[in-house]
């Protein structure tokens, strides 16, 4: 029988000394803001709430962030002890209690089975196999890789294309999947009100940023079901952690943030992630739930190959954070995959997207684009699509156009202005970036702008409601 990796761990934190620990928690905070830790320490450290698993995971927050083992284990048998009704939380509490038992000294076995029953109670069969097979040391993960099937074939003669036609049509009582984090809950923001039982929940509870936003938007348009979809596994394969698919198998690379997570729980090579973010954590909880539509983040190549796997089930997704659209464009597959489009109601039902802008195949296309790393990374994802609608269309005029700093659409406007051009490819973010393209729409209705990762954003999101015939999105299927 083979144990999942090579090396006996500790607890999530590096609580024993001598081994060494599954993964780099201290290592998440060398990307954030110098003082956003102490501040999280403080904000948390004073904080209480009357829910005690939801205080016990506080706690254990704590406890993760200030490497304190003594203290997570205290907090560990606080949990084992709770008496939990629900078995959405009797899982949660139980799979917390076995990922964090060999470092506190406990019997790793007996909560690894104790996790199976409560998984196999809570309707999640594939997850109580797999706590199973840990308890017997005998999981043996399959590994596989997904490849896009794209086909986008342009007629010879075509002398126009159209974005933004593709929709989702969500009907009431539509169950949604969506991301924890952003949407329910955001450890990082200082939100652990989610209660975390099983079900649906109230659209009122949901935050009012990012994809909560979106959900709300959803919500208001449409009486949907918004199903939390938490507690993914990702196993590590390599120097990659990877989520699974409909059938269990790990696929999908989830970045190396999302397991550093003071809230994702790891032993040996397997993690358990409560705030899920990406549509690659999301396919097999997706299809265990059994959601028609996803919301979650697709700023990367392992959450878009996650969001065509789902199509390819007939499961919509929709991702406002939409970086990697590109890697998508002309894909194969029953479902409907959109990125930073808008939401309307239409009668009983919603619609997202269905915001069809016609485009001359010889004009030219002024595009944003951004060469550095970091947090403005987000300022390349319309060079993205276009680099990849050009693999199709070669004859494309586009005039790339870098900046280096939120707040410069001007830059790309101007070089609109200065070409004669009519069509732009922008991310809105800010006030400042939004200024720039509201006064060049507002200047002809023949300007059109094709808005990448701006649906997030108040300022971005505004431009789609005050040019309603001006404004489309990276559509993944264009028509000729």
């Amino acid at each position: 029988m083979r144990r999942v990796g090579s090396v006996l761990f500790a607890i999530v934190l590096a609580g024993c000394a001598a081994r060494k620990p599954p993964v780099c928690h201290p290592c998440f905070w060398e990307y954030q803001p110098a003082d956003q830790k102490k501040e999280l320490l403080e904000v948390y450290g004073d904080r209480h709430m009357d829910d005690p698993f939801l205080d016990a995971q506080r706690k254990l927050l704590l406890a993760v962030v200030k490497q304190d083992a003594k203290a997570a284990c205290d907090v560990r048998e606080e949990i084992e002890r709770l008496d939990q009704a629900d078995p959405a939380r009797k899982l949660l509490a139980s799979e917390i209690v076995a990922f964090t038992a060999e470092g506190c000294g406990a019997d790793t076995k007996a909560a690894f089975q104790t996790a199976s029953a409560n998984a196999r109670a809570a309707g999640a069969s594939w997850k109580s196999r797999v706590y199973l097979a840990l308890a017997e040391h005998r999981f043996e993960p399959e590994f596989a890789e997904t490849t896009i099937a794209k086909k986008l074939v342009v007629p010879p003669g075509t002398t126009s294309f159209v974005l933004g036609a593709s929709r989702i049509v969500v009907q009431p009582g539509t169950r949604v999947g969506a991301q924890v984090e952003r949407t329910v809950r955001d450890w990082l923001s200082y939100q652990l009100a989610w209660d975390e039982k099983a079900g649906d929940v109230d659209a009122g509870k949901l935050l009012t940023w990012h994809e909560g936003a979106r959900l709300r938007d959803l919500a208001a348009a449409a009486p949907v079901k918004i199903v939390p979809l938490t507690g993914a596994l990702a196993v590590k394969h390599g120097d990659k952690w990877l989520g699974a698919d409909a059938n269990g198998v790990f696929r999908y690379e989830i970045l190396d943030d999302k397991i550093q997570y003071p809230t994702t729980f790891v032993w040996h090579d397997v993690a358990l992630i409560v705030d899920t973010h990406g549509i690659s954590a999301l396919v097999e909880p997706a299809r265990r739930a059994g959601v028609s539509l996803v919301v979650g983040c697709g700023d990367t190549t392992g959450k878009m190959q996650a969001a065509y796997d789902l199509a390819r089930a007939g499961v919509d997704a929709w991702f406002p954070c939409d970086r990697f659209t590109g890697d998508i464009v002309g894909y194969e597959a029953p479902g409907v995959l959109l990125g930073s489009a808008p939401v309307r109601a239409e009668g009983d039902h919603a619609i997202i997207g269905d915001r069809p802008i016609r485009f001359a195949i010889d004009e030219t296309f002024v595009v944003e684009d951004f060469e550095g790393r970091g947090p403005l990374r987000y300022y390349d994802a319309p060079a993205r699509y276009f680099r990849a609608l050009a693999a199709f269309i070669p004859s494309l005029k586009i005039e790339y156009v870098p900046v280096e700093d939120a707040g410069q659409s001007t830059r790309v406007v101007e070089r609109a202005s200065a070409l004669g051009a009519d069509a732009i490819a922008v991310r809105v973010q800010t006030d400042e970036d939004a200024g720039p393209v509201r006064e060049w729409l507002a200047a002809s209705d023949k300007h059109r702008a094709i808005l990448l990762h701006t649906a997030p954003y108040p300022a971005g999101y505004a431009l789609f409601g005050e040019f309603p015939s001006q404004t489309t999105f990276a559509d993944p299927k264009p028509t000729f």
